[in-house]
């Protein structure tokens, strides 16, 4: 299987996600409808404008269905534990900044003595 590189560009329309990660236009669109993971934006004339994150997205979905033969039900709550993961790091990343900017501030007050 053959998947071309992703475009360096904000956005991409379905033809070219399609292209991209080798799903038929209808299944994206039912992707869509069923993962709320996947949110094009739409453009004035009411077309798909989807970015790096869906394409990625789509391809952990078509990995998950294809690949690891998991059920839509299945992705569903595989898609949402990962979500919660990365929700998880970025809160422990958060609280370590915090951490780091208070020892900084500590520092400096110890310095300017």
């Amino acid at each position: 299987m053959f998947l071309m590189e992703i475009p360096d560009k904000l956005y991409f329309s379905i033809s070219e996600v399609s292209k991209i990660t080798e799903v038929e236009p209808h299944i994206l669109r039912y992707w869509e409808r069923e993962f709320k993971q996947i949110k094009p934006k739409r453009n004035k004339r009411g077309e798909r404008n989807y970015t790096k994150k869906d394409i990625g997205i789509i391809l952990k979905l078509k990995s998950l269905l294809y690949n690891h033969l998991y059920t839509i039900q299945g992705a569903k709550q595989k898609l949402r534990e990962r979500g919660t993961k990365e929700e998880l790091k970025t809160k422990d990343s958060i609280n370590f900044l915090k951490r780091i900017k208070k020892e900084l501030i500590s520092l400096r007050k110890t310095l300017k003595k």
